[in-house]
């Protein structure tokens, strides 16, 4: 039996979903035969999108509403009557375009929200210290705050259909880390004096996690 997770019959949301990460990422889950909404801040592009994503063609989830912007008219009786189809909604991930109505309303329409990817961000070409404060404020409202909103909404909702996984004991976790238990504050205190008193340790990523990277 496969390890994986199957996605056929799972609805997808996607953000920044017209970009190029975002659109290969919803071309692949349409393939897997996932059913997908793509959110962004412009239609065009994101209409444009949809319209490439392979066809949705599972009847277990319920079916949109016809005002999804993309859904075609169905003729009572039909074969894909009860299909539902890939859609789209408008909506900015930065702090005065977040606007937990539409999320609401995606789920209404789908009745479900099986998986969320966090795509939308703004890239950052210039050096930090070129860098301008009101630059700086957008890429971490967009980027972090931006996910944040969105994995806070989804947690709160897959709360409510007790399908949340928070719940966790440590024991678990202390089994898959090679070293058999959880790192220690002072253990990371070292090795923030290290990077710091080390002159030729530059651009460097520590692993402190008891070896379970390497297992």
């Amino acid at each position: 039996m496969s390890p994986l997770l199957p996605l056929r019959a799972r609805h997808c949301l996607i953000t920044g979903a017209y970009g190029g990460i975002g659109a290969a990422i919803a071309s692949r889950f349409a393939a897997e035969g996932a059913l997908v909404t793509l959110l962004g801040r412009k239609e065009d592009k994101l209409r444009e999108v949809c319209a490439q994503l392979s066809s949705f063609r599972d009847t277990r989830l319920s079916p949109l509403s016809a005002a999804s912007a993309n859904t075609r008219p169905t003729t009572p009786g039909s074969d894909d009557e009860a299909v539902p189809a890939h859609s789209y909604a408008v909506m900015d991930l930065s702090a005065d375009g977040r606007d937990e109505a539409i999320l609401d309303h995606i789920w209404k329409r789908t009745g479900q929200i099986d998986v969320l990817v966090n795509a939308a961000g703004i890239a950052q070409f210039q050096l930090l210290q070129n860098t301008s404060l009101q630059a700086a404020r957008e890429l971490v409202d967009t980027n972090l705050m931006g996910t944040i909103f969105m994995s806070r909404y989804m947690a709160q909702r897959m709360k409510r259909r007790r399908a949340d996984r928070d719940a966790m004991s440590r024991e678990p976790l202390e089994k898959r880390i090679p070293l058999g238990r959880l790192g220690r504050p002072e253990e990371v205190a070292d090795a923030a004096v290290f990077l710091a008193q080390n002159t030729y340790a530059n651009n460097c990523v520590l692993n402190l996690d008891g070896g379970l990277s390497a297992a």
